[in-house]
């Protein structure tokens, strides 16, 4: 499992904890933490993103400070070059934004326009501009350029795909970034008024870009089956890549340099700092203590799930490629008995005299989608819902006045949708911070700024550029929302007794999540829909609105 970025894991979803009442009353002192972040200042103070808050760490360690406060979001603070002010990502409220922190005023400030999704921001040297990757169009992440005295914000890159975490040299002169379009990983060099140049294309995931402060060399990240890299081009002619660092389980995060020689970065849950020149590091050692926080207690009820509008009879579904949402592999020639609006049996495939069976060849077979935290479109109509269902996302919770009579209407046969629960009623329990656990992830619209379905090709790019695997996203849509909403064992699932939400796919959606929106037809409450079919359902519905 790749280690991954809780800036974007903050973005799109959400851990859910179901331990509900505070455990704890007692102070906590730790001394390490998954997923960090280091940043070091000019004096040596090092920045961390420690469990989703910043801490400062004394330049020789010992007892950090922290500085915010139950943000449960931070992610990868930068110091500005005079040490005055730090940029970071976080959540707030629905969107995943930049912040600034002064530490002259003690304020904070948001430096996030109307873009659905801005990470990964970085310090140009004058320390009055900042860069930064956003989805302004929901259709991939550009590079962003900002003025932060005025806001006034250009964007700089407009590839199809993915340019992400960018970083200037100490002079200002060249652009270091990362662009990502299918499989490809790229690392390419912007310098002043030259064409840019590619210094190196993978299949394996290059992240965390970071120029050396005398400009002679770029180290990065590199993660391959066999773990992850500290690697660097030496910018030479001819451009030379070397390995850096090796045998440490390395954190998703850029490497720090304190000068030309004194290097941090994150590993093993530590700080590590190491020499250039030096072939081992060392730990720089801190403590942090954490306050409990204040949490009444709380009683979940689980709430009811209403199985409307079944339909009569019995349907069997052969899947010969089926992920059940549980298990991390697929299971082969399978067959889905489905009785009324629910699982009745997962079985070896057979002749079945006398049963309708339906076999659409060599299709993946997964439980639909659930977005348990969705923005719903401006102007909801009954047509939406069919339009739903062609993307694969067969259950929806959102607040909206009229979510009974469409969660009924949308479980029919004329006019289907996906299950439309209402989020009074059906809400995610306490998540703590992200982090903690990614194989408990929630990955939902809501963060995106998109509709719900709409969004899914940036959910499904944002957790691939987070370092989630295709089975932890999937399970983000699945059984960990299930859980968090306590729909559980009925939604998420392929298994007997759950609801017949299934979508049937083309392609291999464990190994690549994209193929999850090659949907070629979807099972909704037990009922059998082609995309054409939905399709024409979504115009008719339309014309008696």
């Amino acid at each position: 499992m790749t280690h991954s970025d809780v800036q974007l894991r903050a973005l799109l979803f959400l851990v859910f904890g179901l331990c509900l009442a505070p455990l704890a009353v007692a102070q906590t002192t730790i001394d390490r933490g998954a997923n960090l972040s280091v940043d070091v200042a000019r004096d040596g103070r090092l920045a961390i993103d420690l469990r989703g808050d910043i801490w400062i760490v004394p330049g020789g360690g010992g007892e950090a400070r922290q500085l915010t406060q139950n943000l449960k979001s931070v992610r990868r603070p930068r110091w500005s070059p005079d040490g005055t002010r730090l940029v970071y990502s976080a959540v707030s409220g629905d969107r995943q934004g930049i912040w600034i922190y002064d530490f002259n005023s003690g304020e904070t400030r948001s430096l996030s326009a109307d873009a659905s999704l801005d990470l990964y921001p970085s310090w140009h040297p004058d320390g009055e501009r900042l860069l930064y990757s956003s989805d302004v169009r929901g259709t991939g992440l550009d590079l962003w350029e900002l003025d932060v005295p005025t806001e006034l914000r250009w964007r700089i890159s407009d590839r199809p795909g993915d340019e992400t975490e960018a970083a200037w040299s100490a002079d200002g002169q060249d652009l270091v970034y990362v662009y990502h379009q299918g499989e490809t990983w790229s690392l390419i060099l912007r310098q002043q008024s030259q064409p840019e140049e590619l210094l190196l294309s993978s299949s394996d995931k290059i992240a965390a870009p970071t120029f050396r402060p005398d400009g002679s060399l770029i180290t990065f990240l590199r993660y391959g089956a066999a773990g992850g890299l500290i690697e660097m081009v030496i910018l030479s002619r001819p451009r030379l890549i070397r390995s850096l660092v090796s045998n440490e389980q390395l954190d998703l995060a850029p490497v720090s340099w304190l000068d030309r020689h004194r290097m941090y970065y994150s590993a093993n849950g530590q700080i590590r700092q190491r020499l250039f020149n030096s072939w081992t590091s060392s730990p720089l050692n801190f403590q942090a203590t954490l306050q409990p926080e204040a949490q009444a207690a709380v009683s979940r009820v689980r709430p009811t799930l209403a199985w409307l509008d079944e339909p009569e009879g019995s349907l069997v579904i052969h899947a010969s490629r089926l992920f059940d949402g549980i298990d991390d592999i697929y299971q082969y020639n399978k067959d889905i008995l489905i009785e009324g609006g629910r699982i009745a049996g997962v079985e070896e495939h057979k002749d079945r005299p006398g049963s309708i069976v339906i076999d659409l060849g060599d299709l993946t077979i997964l439980p639909g989608l659930i977005d348990a935290d969705a923005r719903l479109p401006a102007t909801l109509v009954p047509s939406h819902g069919p339009d739903l269902l062609t993307m694969g996302v067969t259950t929806v919770v959102a607040s909206h006045s009229d979510a009974a009579r469409l969660n009924e209407l949308w479980s029919g046969k004329q006019i289907p949708g996906p299950r439309l629960l209402d989020a009074a009623v059906w809400q995610t329990g306490h998540t703590p911070s992200p982090e903690l656990d990614v194989t408990a992830a929630v990955v939902t619209s809501r963060s995106t700024g998109l509709p719900t379905g709409q969004a899914l090709s940036t959910q499904f790019r944002a957790m691939q550029l987070a370092g989630l695997t295709p089975l932890q996203t999937l399970r983000g849509m699945g059984v960990n929302a299930a859980a968090a909403l306590l729909a559980d064992p009925y939604l998420g699932r392929i298994a007997t007794g759950a609801a017949a939400d299934l979508i049937l796919v083309d392609g291999d959606p464990l190994a690549t999540v994209h193929d999850v929106l090659n949907v070629v037809a979807v099972v909704r409450n037990g009922r059998f829909h082609s995309v054409s079919g939905l399709l024409d359902r979504a115009k008719s519905a339309q014309s008696v609105e």
